[in-house]
């Protein structure tokens, strides 16, 4: 038992994916070659009940509403077109933060909107 790799940096994520030489095709370690931070995405929010958007109109954004996406330092956030944030996004979307930090900018449109039950939001965004 163990692990598999090349014993280079490049195993890691977070490296450049490399050209392997020989007969056939293949990259060797490093990430996939797809650039993330340049793909739209659909999510379902987080925690929309509790953010400040609800905490000050008691309602949640409108289908078709216009939000962008920031980092407040602790978590990723959509926000509303005044800044006022609507609901966080999942952890797995955290890998947004770096992208965030590359000057990628994201503008999405809610796709689903409710208040009862449970205020619920979903929204569907791709870089600008």
């Amino acid at each position: 038992m163990g692990s598999s790799g090349s014993g280079n940096f490049s195993d890691y994520p977070g490296t450049k994916a490399v050209e392997v030489a020989g007969e056939g095709s293949g990259m060797a370690g490093g990430e996939s070659g797809i650039d993330k931070c340049k793909q739209a995405f659909h999510v379902l929010l987080d925690d929309v009940g509790n953010c400040d958007f609800y905490s000050q109109f008691n309602n949640v954004p409108a289908v078709g509403d216009q939000l962008g996406i920031i980092f407040d330092m602790k978590r990723v956030f959509a926000v509303d077109v005044n800044g006022v944030k609507v609901g966080a996004l999942p952890t797995s979307f955290n890998y947004l933060v770096a992208c965030l930090k590359d000057g990628v900018t994201y503008v999405g449109l809610v796709s689903s909107s409710a208040s009862s039950p449970v205020p619920t939001l979903a929204a569907d965004f791709v870089p600008n």
